[in-house]
């Protein structure tokens, strides 16, 4: 009996141990979905003809808000 309440016990801590690491990727994918949709409100409420820079790597490459929109 004491076996079996140490492995259920062993399996309880387990687990939460999961929900906090999936509460965890919870609350960060979130903040990157907001991010996201503010960033995204603020790129198109810009004009077309507004200059615009993409990051890539140590590299900014410019592009016109019109292109940035079709992706």
């Amino acid at each position: 009996m004491p076996q079996a309440f140490a492995e259920l016990q062993a399996k309880m801590v387990d687990t939460q141990q999961k929900v906090k690491l999936a509460d965890l990727q919870i609350e960060q994918l979130s903040r990157m979905k907001k991010h996201a949709n503010l960033t995204h409100a603020e790129i198109t409420s810009l004009p077309d003809s507004t200059r615009m820079y993409e990051g890539a790597g140590r590299i900014r490459r410019r592009q016109m808000r019109r292109s940035r929109s079709l992706r």
